[in-house]
């Protein structure tokens, strides 16, 4: 009886202690997600800031000084302020301008609350607040700005307002202005394209913005032609990060010789290719087959070659691709031998 209610007090003993380990592994496990989450979320807003103070310096150190217009609310928060100026001479061009911005982005951050929420309200309202800040900040630091060409200013502004909006949206965030309004509108009709209803009212924004410079800072005609270069700069550099110098091709190549070009294109780009049967006119199914393969394009070269090389007649068609989003690494992961 006594060994029983021994056996009995070991086994609840050893029990206890391994409820205690379990609840232990799981509380470390909590605290290495918590401490991983943590470390995710402020490498984002990070990220985010550094979009902010970009756009930031884009329109202060380039976009200011030459006196030209962007697009979107930067563009309205310029010209807005070009005017105000006339009734306010105790604060700086700049100063006034970020209070500006800041004031015009208050109803749209309030829309994006009410329709949007989540983590891109959020991350826009601390963009708006980090750009605001930097515009009324920088004009405290000396030779800051650059005012020796035009030319250089449209490009080396279009280059980091490109990037600022590529880092806001690669982290979900924005820079605030049309991006909300984009963001609500595809929300609740994503069947409507808004990239040339965008582009229409950005280059409208530019254009008006402009005639209110020449007006009233007694401008010449070529402003407007400066600026719309700097919207259409911002956008095509945007692009570009996007989409990475070294952006994938996507190649649909119609061959009889599909088995042994197969073979070569895995042997070399050490990768996978999709087959799909061609039905002929009458219904039949061809002898040809389509081979669908993706590769960077530094790769485009040797894979025409080695096309040519198996069968010089065959039909081949190639699109552009943008984002491989299943694998974000694909230009360094797979390499030619």
């Amino acid at each position: 009886m006594g060994k029983i209610i021994c056996n009995e007090g070991v086994a609840r003993s050893e029990a206890f202690l391994q409820g205690i380990h379990e609840r232990f592994v799981e509380d470390q496990i909590v605290k290495k997600l918590t401490a991983r989450s943590l470390l995710i979320k402020l490498k984002e807003y990070f990220w985010v800031t550094v979009a902010g103070l970009l756009n930031a310096v884009s329109l202060y150190t380039f976009l200011n000084p030459s006196k030209l217009i962007a697009g979107g609310f930067s563009g309205l928060s310029s010209a807005l302020t070009y005017i105000l100026k006339l009734f306010v001479q105790n604060i700086g061009y700049d100063q006034l301008m970020s209070i500006v911005y800041f004031i015009l982005n208050i109803p749209l951050l309030i829309c994006s609350v009410i329709f949007l929420r989540g983590d891109f309200t959020v991350k826009t309202i601390y963009a708006t607040f980090v750009c605001t800040g930097a515009l009324a900040l920088l004009p405290y630091l000396p030779d800051f700005q650059f005012t020796e060409s035009k030319i250089i200013a449209i490009i080396f502004g279009g280059v980091i307002i490109g990037f600022s909006m590529y880092i806001a949206s690669e982290y979900n965030g924005s820079n605030g202005g049309t991006e909300i309004i984009a963001r609500i509108v595809a929300k609740y009709h994503p069947e409507i394209d808004l990239s040339k209803v965008i582009l229409f009212a950005n280059f409208l924004i530019t254009i008006i913005g402009s005639v209110i410079v020449i007006i009233i800072e007694k401008e010449t005609g070529s402003i407007i032609v400066y600026s719309i270069a700097y919207v259409l700069l911002g956008a095509t550099f945007m692009g570009m990060f996007k989409r990475g110098f070294n952006h994938p091709q996507k190649y649909m190549i119609v061959t009889a010789e599909h088995e042994q070009l197969t073979k070569d294109i895995t042997n070399y780009f050490k990768r996978g290719c999709t087959c799909v049967d061609v039905c002929e006119a009458d219904g039949e199914l061809s002898e040809r087959k389509i081979i669908m393969v993706v590769v960077q394009y530094r790769q485009r070269v040797y894979l025409k070659q080695l096309i040519k090389a198996r069968d010089p007649h065959a039909f081949v068609f190639v699109k552009d691709v943008y984002d491989v989003f299943s694998r974000p690494s694909f230009n360094r992961s797979y390499k030619t031998k």
